[in-house]
């Protein structure tokens, strides 16, 4: 149990593959996974530098994965973060590792930075799984209807050789999925402010959105699909869940950063929400009212931001940022010369640690403030 301990946490192992193969140790000690060892697991858990290290250790490393040198690495990420997210929901269930999760939450630098890689996941799960869906949701009306009679024997084949590539990645990518948006469930229920950061709020609250759209959006029939177990398909528990990360931030900064997003929000999009949480019972009367709640000062936010824009008229190109077009409200200077919201430009950086002017080395020390 050291030995795997200062394998993960200190320095002295700096091989991405032998950290996963670390990781993959650990995945298997967990009761969910193996309930036999639940003692061995224990042991580990509680071994002291355990106690101090492996929270901050395995969140540095789930952003670290990124990144392997190997051809497969893209994938091979999703492998070692689902191991990890299991990991982590064990510590998360016991009170001396969640109190440490909420420390470094709100004094660790690694926070954001693994917070925005869960974003950058859980876009892109929740995007191919979905997508997934709507093209098994097409060839099974098709399959069903008059047309397939019409279909050649070859079409026909490979139309179900498509559709069985499609339920393989989708059974993948929604397992990944789920526990991505499990991950910021439980962290958000007891976490806000971290997620609430300039960096991070914008993009989470679009995030949110999209994904909300996706599921209560006009096209959200196209998701339908025959045995949606078979996929690991629960519509109603992802919009549970999602719903509850709303109620979890719910406070003005994330009311601002709602209204911010102008590619999804919608007050339809909140008001079909509220029906399909009513008719499926997944929300109390006190939960759907403080929902109705966000959303009408939602309404009233971006209602003043309009009066203002009309009010003030066009801002000058001089204030606004050149990446994203809008009113800089914390301007620095890059060491190319341009001007750029320190939001915009940290959350830039979070991915990339380069100007993107130049493509130049750049750090956040280097931005000089306006």
């Amino acid at each position: 149990m050291d030995l795997l301990i200062i394998f993960m946490c200190s320095n002295c192992v700096g091989n991405p593959h032998l950290k996963a193969k670390v990781v993959e140790v650990m995945f298997y000690f967990q009761p969910s996974i193996q309930p036999k060892v639940e003692k061995l697991n224990e042991s580990l858990m509680i071994n002291p530098a355990a106690l101090y290290h492996l929270v901050p250790a395995l969140m540095k490393f789930y952003t670290e994965i990124e990144t392997t040198g190997a051809s497969s690495e893209f994938y091979d990420k999703f492998t070692v973060r689902y191991h990890l997210s299991i990991i982590f929901k064990t510590l998360w269930s016991m009170p001396v590792h969640k109190s440490k999760f909420i420390s470094e939450a709100n004094n660790g630098k690694d926070f954001v930075k693994f917070t925005n890689m869960l974003m950058n996941d859980t876009t892109f799960l929740l995007d191919e799984s979905l997508d997934c869906l709507k093209r098994i949701h097409e060839v099974q009306e098709l399959m069903d209807g008059p047309e397939w009679n019409t279909l050649s024997k070859d079409q026909q084949q490979q139309k179900q050789k498509d559709l069985s590539v499609d339920e393989r990645q989708c059974r993948s990518y929604l397992t990944l999925a789920s526990e991505t948006v499990d991950m910021f469930h439980y962290l958000s229920s007891e976490i806000k402010d971290p997620f609430l950061k300039p960096e991070l709020a914008d993009r989470l609250a679009a995030m949110l959105n999209f994904n909300l759209q996706q599921l209560c959006g006009p096209k959200c029939k196209s998701l339908k699909v025959k045995n949606p177990e078979k996929y690991g398909w629960e519509p109603k528990k992802l919009l549970n869940n999602l719903t509850d990360i709303y109620l979890h931030l719910d406070c003005e900064k994330f009311v601002v950063a709602i209204s911010n997003d102008e590619r999804s929000y919608r007050k339809a999009l909140f008001d079909d929400a509220v029906t399909r949480m009513t008719k499926a019972c997944i929300k109390t009367q006190s939960e759907i009212a403080q929902f109705r709640n966000l959303q009408e000062r939602i309404e009233e936010t971006l209602h003043v931001k309009n009066q203002i824009e009309c009010d003030y008229g066009d801002i000058p190109d001089e204030f606004k940022d050149p990446l994203m077009d809008t009113l800089m409200s914390d301007p620095v200077e890059l060491p190319s010369g341009a001007i750029m919201d320190r939001p915009i430009i940290i959350r830039h950086l979070l991915n990339s640690q380069t100007d993107p002017f130049n493509r130049q080395e750049l750090t956040e020390d280097k931005l000089i403030p306006g």
